[in-house]
């Protein structure tokens, strides 16, 4: 039976973050709609893009989950300074990190793009891809800030401020779309590339915003300060994370490079589907993350079977958002997609995908909440080490023989299926190792 208080406090946490999620997703969708007037090799290179600018911001998980685990960790032990000097160094640090993570990928980025984009893509898609991802790597400073900025509301348990600050991206973004990439009201007509300015100017909006209301929201100072000790402790922990993302990242290129072998229908259809599928996904993430704040701070507090039983309840909630989410995608997988296709073909693949993809969201909703419980308890390594392993061996291997063995047509449909294995097989081992191991693997780190 579910314990409903622990419900309520997740939900008290994850309300605010779905809502911030929806309109996130809502706004990726309506990026993906504006895109695609430009045609399916101007969708296929936001994808493209899309991808490697996953990988740039996953860099910002190193302090992101550092400043999560001891913020969480510290407010249950009531260590106001602890709380504040671990949010202000790892601002600090993440910031400073971000520097030369744009010069070098800036430089890196012709490279990257035609690994990702392998050589069943046009010489155009790829060259939008670039220019797309540049664009988006100018705001990255403001992202990594925005990151830390958001763990440390999370970690408190006070989420409104991500909303009210996401609401500010979206609208700014949403607005400045249309303007910058059709070239209305003055502005220069920019193609992909409008997209990707109108995300870096929301992302300085977003930060700016979340840094404004932190002084009268989460109850201790949060200024960026010289990392000292705290940003050494939020490197040790956050590094797994950081391994993981940049690992996973790397699997999912490999992933996506077996879905741009099937061709460019299969690439824009790929796309369109997981614009799609993040607007349930980003939701169940929000109540997965309220997982390691509760459990961070019975951590924080020294009780570690209040802290396990957390994480059980938030991964059950998760799991019935799950079920009502497969339902949802389900019954709209026919419609969604011929909202940024004219191509009967990349609409029926399309719909495949979400097909696909809404039978392991539960399953998915449980690995993410049982995981982030784990990771707010204080350990980062046992999650980086179930969700790698099933990457590789469960999704990327798999990927890479399904496909050749398809009927002709159905080529992507191989690596899709991969990408069922794979959650299906975490989700049972890391329900295994949340049952028995628990109390073993976690710790206190404030």
């Amino acid at each position: 039976m579910p314990e409903t208080g622990l419900w309520r406090r997740a939900l008290a946490i994850a309300l605010p973050l779905m809502l911030a999620e929806s309109v996130n997703s809502i706004l990726w969708i309506m990026d993906t709609y504006f895109v695609s007037r430009l045609g399916d090799a101007a969708l296929a290179a936001v994808g493209v893009g899309g991808y490697l600018s996953w990988l740039t911001f996953s860099g910002g998980s190193l302090y992101y989950t550092g400043a999560l685990v001891l913020v969480a960790q510290a407010v249950g032990a009531g260590d106001r300074k602890a709380a504040s000097m671990s949010a202000g160094e790892a601002l600090s640090a993440n910031l400073l990190l971000s520097l030369p993570v744009v010069a070098g990928m800036w430089v890196f980025s012709p490279v990257l793009v035609g690994i990702i984009a392998g050589g069943g893509t046009s010489t155009i898609v790829k060259r939008l891809a670039i220019d797309y991802f540049r664009a988006r790597l100018l705001g990255l400073p403001f992202t990594y800030s925005g990151l830390v900025l958001g763990a440390v509301y999370r970690g408190v348990g006070r989420t409104r401020p991500v909303l009210y600050s996401t609401i500010l991206f979206s609208t700014v973004n949403g607005v400045l779309d249309p303007l910058m990439i059709y070239g209305l009201a003055g502005f220069p007509a920019m193609g992909v590339a409008g997209a990707g300015y109108a995300s870096s100017i929301a992302s300085v909006v977003y930060a700016v915003s979340l840094y404004i209301m932190a002084a009268s929201t989460v109850g201790f100072s949060v200024r960026p300060r010289i990392p000292g000790i705290y940003a050494v402790k939020a490197t040790r922990i956050g590094l797994p994370a950081l391994v993981e993302r940049l690992a996973f990242v790397g699997g999912n290129l490999a992933y996506i490079g077996a879905v741009a072998r099937c061709g460019e229908d299969a690439l824009a259809a790929h796309t369109i589907g997981v614009r799609i599928e993040s607007l349930a996904f980003l939701p169940l993430f929000s109540i997965a993350e309220s997982s390691a704040a509760l459990a961070g701070q019975e951590m924080g507090a020294g009780r570690t079977l209040e802290a396990k039983r957390a994480g059980w309840e938030v991964a059950k909630l998760n799991g019935v958002a799950g079920l009502a989410t497969m339902a949802v995608i389900i019954a709209s997988s026919g419609l969604l997609p011929w909202i940024f296709t004219r191509s009967p073909r990349v609409a029926s693949l399309a719909q495949l995908y979400l097909i696909i993809a809404a039978v392991t969201e539960p399953a998915l909703a449980v690995v993410m909440a049982l995981g982030m419980a784990i990771r707010g308890a204080g350990n980062t390594l046992v999650p980086t080490i179930v969700n790698l392993v099933g990457l590789y061996l469960l999704r990327v291997v798999p990927a890479g023989i399904l496909p050749r063995l398809m009927p002709p047509g159905k080529c992507v449909l191989g690596a899709w299926l991969a990408m069922g294995i794979d959650v299906t097989g975490r989700g049972t081992v890391i329900s295994i190792v949340y049952k028995r191991w628990f109390e073993r693997i976690v710790k206190k780190v404030v």
